[in-house]
């Protein structure tokens, strides 16, 4: 049985990457979703893939995107219902397979940074969508709060992404400490389970 919820777990984290390796190639590769946005806007990246951003930079935008590049922007956003969904269940995912091989809870902590980067991703998107729903005029409130996000989620990402690596570092030491300390004692437990030639004698 054990073996079969392994098989299951695999199966299902491997089907997430894929989805969610599908949506980014569709989002960022050539010619992406994101590079559509940036060819009709003039050069001007999506807010989305900025590191930050603020109302100016909202309605300068506006300004230079027109109705193609707001066209643009919406299947940009349309795709960006999911991408968020599969990136956080992605990490959730092999982090949780690695933290499952780890004793103590503590570990679980590193899972907190996928959950924040998810929702902040979506309150981004909130913000975006409230721009593209006002087009040509930019609220200042929904700007500064999307702008926020974005920083927030920038930072939360960068922790879940450096989580992997560092569950996969610890696991490999884990069991590397295990097999130093068991090597020893197993290897007396061979010793001391093979008679000697007096006890076969007696």
């Amino acid at each position: 049985m054990k073996a079969w919820r392994a098989v299951g777990r695999g199966r299902v984290v491997l089907a997430v990457w894929v989805l969610y390796g599908i949506s980014a190639l569709a989002m960022f590769g050539w010619p992406g979703l994101t590079g559509a946005v940036s060819r009709a806007c003039h050069g001007r990246s999506a807010l989305d893939v900025r590191s930050h951003w603020t109302a100016a930079d909202a309605r300068d935008l506006v300004a230079a995107c027109g109705t193609g590049g707001r066209a643009a922007y919406l299947r940009l956003e349309l795709l960006d219902l999911v991408y968020p969904l599969l990136c956080g269940l992605a990490l959730l995912l092999v982090s949780s397979l690695l933290i499952r091989r780890l004793p103590g809870r503590r570990w679980r902590l590193l899972l907190i940074p996928a959950v924040a980067m998810t929702v902040l991703d979506y309150g981004e998107n909130a913000a975006v969508w409230n721009i593209l729903s006002t087009w040509p005029t930019v609220g200042n409130l929904p700007a500064h709060l999307g702008g926020a996000a974005t920083v927030a989620k920038r930072a939360a990402g960068l922790a879940a992404y450096l989580a992997v690596p560092l569950l996969l570092l610890t696991v490999g030491l884990d069991r590397l400490r295990v097999r130093t300390r068991t090597g020893p004692g197993a290897a007396d437990s061979v010793m001391y389970s093979i008679p000697s030639r007096r006890t076969l004698r007696e």
